[in-house]
């Protein structure tokens, strides 16, 4: 559980200061390949992806033809490890697919999946970046 945890405050850290650093947020687009996996659930739209790229994602959430964030799910043996140097050391952390350069995350919603759900059975995390304010995720419905 600490490391899931550390994990996403690494992701949350780096979509942060990415942000922060780009001049113009540009919107992001399906890519090609990407089916429709649900209809839309309460806050959080209609969710698509590219099989390949399944179960980890991204998983794109779009609402309205809109995608307004996007989804990583993951359990400890489908993280990437990364060093990086430290004065005592290197550190061993573990790190998600990152997002697109540039794009702007408004908030981002984590959550620890202990008996997993549908498409994703075993105990694992999710991780949820939203393009979009709180106000407009509340809003979204069937």
């Amino acid at each position: 559980m600490k490391k899931m945890s550390l994990v996403a405050l690494l992701v949350v850290a780096v979509l942060v200061v990415a942000a922060a650093c780009s001049p113009a947020a540009p919107k992001l687009t399906l890519p090609e390949g990407a089916i429709k996996l649900s209809d839309v659930i309460p806050q959080m739209g209609e969710h698509w992806a590219n099989p390949a790229q399944l179960p980890l994602g991204p998983i794109y959430m779009v609402y309205k033809g809109e995608v307004i964030g996007i989804e990583y799910m993951w359990n400890d043996d489908m993280l990437q490890e990364i060093s990086i140097p430290t004065p005592e050391g290197p550190e061993e952390l573990s790190a998600l697919v990152p997002l697109p350069v540039g794009v702007t995350v408004d908030h981002v919603d984590y959550a620890f999946m202990p008996h997993g759900h549908e498409g994703f059975e075993v105990p694992h995390s999710d991780i949820h970046l939203y393009f979009i304010s709180q106000a407009e995720k509340s809003a979204i419905t069937p």
